[in-house]
């Protein structure tokens, strides 16, 4: 477990250090924190600010490109830690009849196949590419998690308080890793309380302190919705499940007008976690049919088990909408490998519980290594790399614009690129920012070479009456282009009807 969790590290590593910029839709977001960070002592953008603060202290040692790909690549690698003991955990179901769960010997290959679907799953390195927090945030999630379940088979004083540190570090780290920590624990609190039917002190303890975490949750995300999970989020779920099928499970599909649609499937990764799903299922029925061999886990364990269960079905959903990277669907189906590692254990199992316990890991251990040997070991898909004439446009902004000036960025990754070397404060949404303040950014891949709103862009530089727009480019004049607002307005009024509503509605990818 240890020598996958290195090599899993080692080769996020490996592919973060290649290049010397950053990497990533969010590349250039986090060293922007770490700056603010290490400058003014806040966040330079409102968020959960346990990963930058993780950042910050390696960034005095390093730069804040090294701490940001250090910290992607260990935090992203590590899962397999806390996947290995919960699947452990969850894996091993010839006990003897008892709340407690089965001697950790029974679980090791579950433990195993956990930590590999964890490690090569596409969406977990996709995650130490482009959004570290997420990642992390699972990793966290999944100690929490595993945690939980040792306090739940003996609450003492300390597991109980673990499991409330390990909670916290989820709350300030990611909203989803934090929603995951209450789905997994929550049902299995409750199974264990009511297999005992027993009131005491401790159990009144643990009770207390999930009421307390899920309470904090609540008031956090009201106070500080940017940051943490809240009743606000609530609105995500608005058509998150009434999109178009997409049997294939990908991450993300996006239409674009005149093109094919973007699919980004992260190695299939969808499918996998189903299939996983589909191999607890059948393990389950099968084991209803065996005589010799019992599911004797503890309560904690199987509720725990079929929490993770569900989560899968509902990312696998077919109508599930990943069309919009900022919704819930996108969010789900990337991080599908944190559930999978679990129910994927809880299969494996079920499977080789028949066989004597010493026979179990030699069963399981080829097939783990051939999966891992055929799985690219650092898969790109879907990475988003820095290009150098783009680093030249962006080193171009500074100065170059109004003192009081703010960019809306058509495009997430050259915006905290320009905010990066030009200290221009940065929106990706321009309502809030008034009209005399803003100058919209567009990459020419956005513009599309030779279209209305390219050429549009060009007659507007031979207006004597509007402010020019400012090419930044080296080698196209709208390779990328910064607009004030007065004549983005005009601009607009070129456009035929159609291509005029699209850019009015702002869309940033």
């Amino acid at each position: 477990m240890l020598a996958l969790a290195a090599w899993s590290v080692w080769h996020r590593w490996e592919l973060l250090g290649a290049s010397p910029y950053p990497v990533g839709v969010d590349g250039w977001y986090y060293p922007i924190q770490i700056r603010a960070l290490l400058e003014r002592g806040e966040l330079a953008y409102p968020a959960a600010p346990l990963t930058f603060w993780l950042m910050a202290p390696v960034a005095l040692l390093t730069d804040p490109f090294t701490a940001a790909k250090l910290v992607a690549a260990v935090g992203g690698g590590l899962v397999a830690v806390p996947a290995f003991l919960l699947g452990r955990r969850v894996g091993g179901v010839a006990a003897p009849v008892s709340l407690k769960p089965a001697s950790p010997c029974l679980g090791g290959a579950a433990g195993l196949a956990a930590a590999v679907l964890a490690t090569t799953g596409g969406g977990s390195f996709y995650l130490s590419l482009e959004f570290v927090k997420n990642g992390l945030g699972l990793t966290i999630a999944l100690t929490a998690a595993w945690l939980g379940l040792r306090a739940l088979a003996s609450p003492t004083r300390g597991r109980i308080a673990l499991v409330g540190v390990a909670f916290l570090a989820a709350l300030l780290t990611h909203k989803m890793s934090a929603l995951l920590v209450v789905a997994l624990l929550a049902p299995a609190l409750v199974a264990t309380q009511r297999a005992r039917r027993v009131s005491t002190r401790a159990w009144r303890r643990l009770g207390a302190l999930a009421a307390a975490g899920v309470g904090l949750v609540l008031v956090a995300g009201v106070l500080a919705p940017q940051r943490f999970p809240g009743p606000a989020d609530l609105a995500l779920l608005d058509g998150a499940f009434t999109g178009p099928a997409e049997w294939s499970l990908p991450a993300l599909a996006v239409p674009h007008p005149g093109r094919a649609t973007f699919h980004l499937a992260l190695g299939h990764q969808g499918l996998i976690a189903a299939a996983a799903g589909a191999a607890f299922l059948a393990a389950v029925l099968a084991g209803r049919f065996t005589t010799h061999v019992r599911d004797e886990t503890a309560p904690a364990e199987r509720a725990l088990v079929w929490s993770a269960f569900a989560v899968l079905v509902v990312t696998a959903w077919p109508w599930l909408d990943v069309a919009d990277p900022d919704a819930v669907g996108f969010r789900l189906r990337v991080a599908a490998f944190a559930p999978a590692s679990i129910v994927g254990a809880a299969a494996v199992g079920r499977f080789v519980a028949s066989l004597e316990p010493g026979w179990r890991l030699v069963a399981v251990a080829p097939a783990l290594a051939t999966w891992v040997v055929v799985r690219p070991p650092a898969p790109t898909e879907g990475m988003v790399k820095t290009e150098i004439p783009m680093v030249a446009a962006t080193a171009a902004i500074r100065g170059a614009l109004p003192a009081d000036a703010v960019i809306i960025s058509a495009e997430r990754h050259l915006g905290f690129q320009a905010a990066w070397f030009s200290r221009v404060p940065l929106r990706l949404r321009p309502e809030r920012v008034p009209r005399e303040r803003r100058w919209r950014m567009i990459p020419l891949g956005i513009i599309g070479h030779d279209s209305p709103l390219d050429r549009a862009l060009r007659d507007a530089r031979a207006q004597p009456d509007l402010v020019a727009p400012i090419g930044l480019h080296p080698n196209h004049p709208n390779g990328l282009v910064l607009v004030p607002e007065a004549t983005w307005e005009w601009v607009l009024t070129r456009l035929p009807p159609r291509s005029q509503q699209w850019w009015r509605e702002w869309h940033t990818r």
